[in-house]
């Protein structure tokens, strides 16, 4: 029993250990991924923002990660530059242009990435209007490598005229969540004089897992606290702390409000039995699952599963290493009124991996998983559905095709595979 439960702390120390998130929406490369020869190789750069208005300016807050941790991303990035056209092709007119160098105070040391603030005249942001930035990348050999992302712009945007920041550092939050340990301070922007109170309200909301894609059932969506229960009132420049796990709206009584959604621990990182239980729904029984819930050692409980599935201690430490990365990088990127690897994205990116194609058309994302000798050909839809809480909620189109591709990819995992 002491062997199994020492793999469960191993396991632990392999995974991944950056923190991210994402409060509007991760902005993924618009462009193919390189072959699988070169695809190790390859870095990959994702980008987080946020925004606030002012009287003449929309302002974005970039924040950019290297996920590969291939290359040093603080030291190889040189310039952003940014354009913004009428719509989300190079065909469409190019309105507005214009180039930032990266500077030392671009840098956060302790997390390895780069927080860009940028302003573009508020005129831009408009229905239609698409903002294209391209971090430019210095590589080992001289190389230089262009990482493109895309979001559009919209007037309400220019609405929220606040800002989050974290109380120990000064930095504005770009993710839409926090632990409870966190601390944040509530900033109006501009002009002052018309003094906006903001209330804190907390949801009711329970938690539900993504559906499976073959589901034809359709999930709920949170609805904007009308309860006084957990409401507390601030004006700006207060600090706002949270003491229990849950979904919060930030509602100012001038201005759009903000959804963020509070966990426990060091999310979104998995540290804890009870976030390595729950992402298990996409593998497990509900025998399975209730079993590993009412063990009087959940550690041990997790690791036999893992052993059952592997045969193997080696393979259990790689298929507990790749699946709960897969769970941590849902975290940081899907995270929306739920935690990420409850969301449809976050479900089909832990089971299937790493899409080789991400295209965006509008309100909708397009994955495509390429055929392989492990796996066949398949395409997911998302769609982004319209909350009170979060921009970075996007509905799996659901069909009952997907059956068969699966469970067969479910047996995969429960056959101890896993190069998919």
């Amino acid at each position: 029993m002491k062997q199994i439960c020492l793999l469960t702390c191993l396991s632990l120390l392999l995974m991944l250990s950056s923190c991210g998130g994402s409060d509007i929406g991760y902005a993924p490369m618009y462009r193919d991924a390189a072959p699988a020869a070169a695809r190790a190789e390859q870095p990959e750069v994702v980008m987080q923002y946020t925004y606030y208005g002012t009287a003449d300016s929309l302002h974005l807050i970039l924040r950019f990660e290297e996920l590969r941790q291939l290359l040093d991303l603080q030291q190889s990035a040189s310039r952003i530059e940014y354009v913004i056209r009428s719509g989300g092709s190079e065909r469409d007119a190019l309105l507005f242009r214009d180039t930032l160098a990266i500077t030392a105070q671009h840098r956060v040391p302790a997390e390895g990435t780069l927080v860009v603030p940028l302003r573009i005249p508020r005129g831009f942001a408009v229905v239609g209007n698409v903002m294209q930035v391209r971090l430019w990348l210095q590589s080992t050999g001289q190389a230089r490598l262009g990482m493109s992302h895309k979001f559009a712009l919209h007037p309400r945007m220019l609405q929220r005229d606040y800002q989050l920041l974290h109380t120990a550092t000064g930095r504005p939050l770009v993710q839409g969540f926090v632990t409870t340990g966190d601390s944040l301070q509530l900033r109006r922007q501009g002009d002052t004089t018309g003094i906006a109170s903001f209330a804190v309200l907390k949801a009711d909301y329970n938690l539900q897992p993504a559906l499976p894609p073959m589901s034809t059932r359709q999930e709920a969506l949170p609805e904007v606290p009308r309860q006084t229960i957990d409401t507390a009132q601030y004006a700006s420049g207060d600090t706002l702390s949270f003491s229990s796990e849950g979904l919060y709206l930030i509602n100012p009584s001038m201005g759009i409000p903000k959804g963020l959604l509070v966990q426990d621990g060091a999310y979104p990182l998995v540290t804890r039995v009870q976030d390595m239980i729950t992402p298990l729904i996409y593998l497990t029984t509900s025998a399975e699952r209730e079993a590993l819930y009412s063990a009087q050692d959940q550690k041990a409980a997790v690791d036999g599963f893992w052993l059952k599935i592997a045969k193997d201690k080696a393979l259990a430490r790689e298929l507990i290493r790749t699946y709960y990365t897969r769970v941590e990088m849902a975290n940081k990127l899907y995270t929306s009124f739920k935690p990420g690897w409850a969301t449809d994205r976050g479900m089909i990116y832990i089971i299937y991996g790493k899409p080789s194609n991400v295209s965006v058309s509008g309100d909708s994302e397009t994955w495509i998983y390429r055929e392989s000798e492990a796996a066949p050909y398949v395409k997911f839809v998302f769609t982004k559905k319209e909350n009170n809480f979060t921009e970075n909620h996007f509905e799996l189109t659901r069909n009952r095709e997907y059956e068969e591709n699966w469970y067969s990819t479910v047996a995969r995992w429960r056959a101890g595979i896993t190069n998919m």
